[in-house]
């Protein structure tokens, strides 16, 4: 006899139950599977899911029910026929759902960075070379006041550990380059009409000054010459740290009615080009090697250098402008183009102690007028011709910049 085919047999009358029973059972198992899914997703836990994955529909397969005994049958197998399989879509979804790139991630993806975004510990040897660079270049190319120094060793450093730590999501902040400094006509020093005041000087004899400088942790020594010569006078002023000389100020002119009139100050600092003032009398202004501001020359006009010595010869012809409320008024021009009007104020007396003992000086104070100007602080020497005993110069947080310190003086040889 020959064996009865499964498919003939699931399409006999009366056997076709077993088969309809079984893809009800797939059905509904299958609808459960939906339903689950559905609800999980609905409670958020889908969202945990990894960028990227594969989506999943669900297609219920429903059987075709059994032929009728008269309905004509599809031949299969052994040319008989078989039950037809029909594939009905998915049920439309009951809400929509957001796409994955803009769904929020699940607090373990929020709290759990992965191991890419960690950026490696910094070591010395990706800090070192360049903040060794950057001392190095400093010792040759720095000037006296700390925050110069510190600042060309910071940025080295800083720009070793964002190379090293940068993080993908932080975008970088544009650096804006400073503005030029105006032409001497778009920003008068003074009123138009005005004049700063002309003072009477006694200047102290030429002599050679040794200081102690400080910068910051940096320790150095210094020195200021002093020189006359008929109606001319030269200054020169020289800071050495770790033997190597960082800065280099110059002024010459000659003396008149007064005090010092500067006609060119030299501001030489290592490994930079030097940069120059230039105090043109015939034509009543001051020039500068570098930049292209122009500043109107006036009488008793000086320079980053020439101030200390004019400012001792002003207190030793007028006496009475040292007492309380008493103030000295100079403009005061550097190398590079900047020019101010500067308040020098009488702030008391005090005891200065040097190497040589101890000097009772005569403080004055110099205020800074803006947000980004230095003050000073210089303490004259009576005894030696009111010649500056100690100098500091502060930031505009108050923060000492540089400082020198008498050690002794000795007279011109």
């Amino acid at each position: 006899m020959q064996p009865t085919s499964p498919v003939r047999a699931a399409t006999r009358p009366g056997r076709g139950r077993p088969g309809r029973t079984l893809a009800v059972l797939v059905a509904m198992v299958l609808l459960a599977h939906v339903l689950l899914l559905r609800g999980l997703d609905a409670v958020g836990i889908g969202a945990a899911h990894e960028p990227g994955s594969a989506s999943m529909s669900v297609r219920t397969i429903e059987a075709a029910p059994a032929l009728a005994a008269d309905e004509p049958a599809v031949p299969t197998v052994d040319g008989e026929a078989a039950p037809a399989v029909v594939l009905a879509p998915p049920p439309p979804s009951a809400r929509v759902r957001p796409p994955r790139a803009t769904r929020e991630p699940s607090k373990a993806a929020r709290t759990e960075p992965s191991a890419a975004a960690i950026p490696a510990p910094l070591t010395a040897e990706a800090v070192q070379p360049a903040a060794m660079a950057a001392s190095q270049a400093v010792a040759a190319d720095a000037a006296v006041p700390a925050v110069e120094v510190m600042a060309e060793v910071a940025v080295a450093t800083t720009a070793t550990t964002a190379a090293t730590i940068a993080l993908p999501s932080v975008a970088a902040a544009p650096v804006e380059a400073a503005p030029a400094l105006p032409p001497a006509a778009s920003q008068p020093l003074l009123p138009a009409g005005e004049r700063p005041p002309v003072y009477r000087t006694r200047l102290p004899p030429p002599a050679t000054l040794r200081y102690q400088v400080r910068s910051g942790f940096l320790r150095g020594t210094g020195e200021i010459r002093w020189r006359r010569e008929g109606e001319g006078y030269g200054i020169v002023l020289e800071a050495r740290i770790a033997g190597l000389t960082l800065l280099k100020w110059s002024s010459d002119g000659r003396i008149d009615e007064a005090g010092l009139a500067p006609t060119r100050f030299l501001d030489q600092r290592a490994r930079r080009a030097p940069q120059a003032a230039n105090f043109q009398r015939e034509s009543g202004k001051v020039t500068f090697s570098g930049p292209p501001a122009e500043w109107p020359l006036y009488a008793g006009m000086q320079d980053e250098l020439s101030w200390m010595i004019q400012l001792a010869g002003i207190a030793a012809a007028e006496p009475a402008l040292l007492v309380d409320s008493g103030h000295i008024t100079l403009v005061v021009v550097g190398a590079r183009g900047e020019a101010r009007v500067w308040n020098v104020r009488y702030a008391g007396r005090e005891n200065v102690e040097t190497a040589s003992g101890t000097i009772h000086a005569v403080k004055l104070v110099r205020d800074r007028d803006g947000p980004y100007d230095r003050s000073y602080e210089i303490w004259l020497d009576p005894a030696n011709g009111y010649l500056p005993a100690h100098v500091t110069r502060r930031n505009a947080d108050g923060s000492s910049d540089f400082d020198i310190l008498l050690d002794r003086v000795e007279p011109a040889s």
